[in-house]
C-alpha cells in the first residue's frame, strides 16, 4: 500500500528534521544539537513505514507563500496526496498566530477548490519549549484556540510533537495516526484493541513497534488526557533503562493519579508490532492480563 503525504510550513519549524528522524533514522539529539539548514527546494523521497510505503514531499518553508499563490505547484505538491501535514511550532504560534491561522485557512481551501480530497492534519511542534507543570492542560486550550479561530466547517485532527528525547513519542504516535489512516496493520490493530477497551473507564493503551516507538495509542473517553505528556517521559525513561523497568512496573504514578500497568510481547502475532501496554485506574493487573489474553486471542 503507498501513502503519499505533503509536509509544508514556514521556514525551520522542524519539516525536514522530522523526516531524518522518522523515516531516515538521524539522532535527534545530534539534529537538536547541529540544526539542518533550511530547506530551499521540494524534496521527494520514498520510505517504508509498517506494511506501508510512503512517498514523501517535503516543501521549502521559504516557498509557502509562492506555494499558496501558484496552483501549478499547488497540484504538483498536493494532487494526489493521502495527506497534508502543516507543521509549525510552538515559539512561531505564539509570536504569529494569525500568520499561521491564515495559512491553514488557505490550504484548507485549496483543498477544497481543486478537489485534491486530501486529509489537512496539523502537527503543533516543539512542545518541549512549553514551560508548564501540566503542558497537558495547556494544550488542550491550544487545541480549542486553533480550531475556533480556524472556524472551519470541520474541526482539523491537530497532534502536539516533539524531536526531545523524553517526548519523542509524540512524532511517532502522530505519525502512526496519519498513516493509520491508510495502514491495514495499524488500522485493523487499532480497532481490534478499540472494540476491547470502548466500554471501559480511565484507560489508556499504547503499542509499540520494533524500535520500541509508541506508534498506536486508545485512549478511553474519560482518560484524563492532561497527564499524558507526563506519561509519554515515565514510559520513555522506565522503557529506556537498562533493566526495562517498564516491564517489571506492575504501577506507575503521576502526580494524584495510580496507574495499573501490564505489558506484554505481541509480536509473534505480527512482526510490525513489539509490546502492547494497558494502563488504568480502574482496572487491576489481573484484569488487564485478561484484556491481553483477550487480544492474543482474538489476533491468532
Amino acid at each position: 500500500m503507498t501513502t503519499k503525504l505533503t509536509f509544508i510550513g514556514k521556514p525551520e519549524v522542524g519539516k525536514t528534521t522530522i523526516k531524518k528522524v522518522i523515516f531516515e533514522g538521524e539522532d535527534p539529539n545530534k539534529l537538536i544539537l547541529f540544526p539542518l539548514e533550511a530547506s530551499v527546494r521540494i524534496d521527494y523521497s520514498v520510505h517504508e513505514f509498517m506494511d506501508s510505503k510512503i512517498v514523501l514531499i517535503d516543501t521549502p518553508g521559504q516557498s509557502l507563500s509562492d506555494l499558496l499563490e501558484d496552483e501549478e505547484k499547488q497540484r504538483r505538491s498536493f494532487e494526489n496526496a493521502n495527506a497534508i501535514v502543516y507543521i509549525f511550532d510552538y515559539p512561531t504560534y505564539i509570536e504569529n498566530s494569525e500568520y499561521i491561522i491564515n495559512d491553514i485557512r488557505r490550504v484548507y481551501n485549496i483543498n477544497k477548490k481543486l478537489d485534491f480530497d486530501a486529509k489537512i492534519i496539523l502537527f503543533l511542534h516543539k512542545i518541549d519549549l512549553i514551560i508548564a507543570k501540566k503542558i497537558g492542560f495547556k494544550l488542550a486550550i491550544v487545541k480549542k484556540q486553533i480550531n475556533k479561530l480556524l472556524s472551519l466547517p470541520e474541526d482539523l485532527p491537530i497532534h502536539f510533537t516533539s524531536l526531545h528525547p523524553n517526548l519523542i513519542y509524540t512524532i511517532y504516535n502522530a505519525l502512526s495516526d496519519t498513516i493509520g489512516n491508510f495502514s491495514e496493520d495499524i488500522s485493523n490493530l487499532k480497532g481490534l484493541i478499540s472494540n476491547l477497551t470502548k466500554d471501559l473507564s480511565k484507560t489508556i493503551s499504547f503499542v509499540s513497534n520494533k524500535e520500541d516507538n509508541l506508534i498506536i495509542q486508545v485512549i478511553s473517553d474519560d482518560f484524563d488526557t492532561s497527564i499524558l505528556f507526563s506519561l509519554y517521559e515515565k514510559i520513555y525513561k522506565l522503557s529506556s533503562s537498562p533493566d526495562d523497568l517498564l516491564s517489571k512496573s506492575n504501577l506507575i504514578t503521576l502526580d494524584s493519579k495510580i496507574l495499573h500497568t501490564v505489558s506484554a510481547n505481541i509480536s509473534t502475532f505480527n512482526t510490525n508490532f513489539k509490546n502492547i501496554i494497558f494502563l488504568s485506574e480502574t482496572l487491576e493487573s489481573n484484569e488487564l492480563n485478561n484484556l491481553i489474553g483477550e487480544l492474543k486471542e482474538k489476533s491468532s
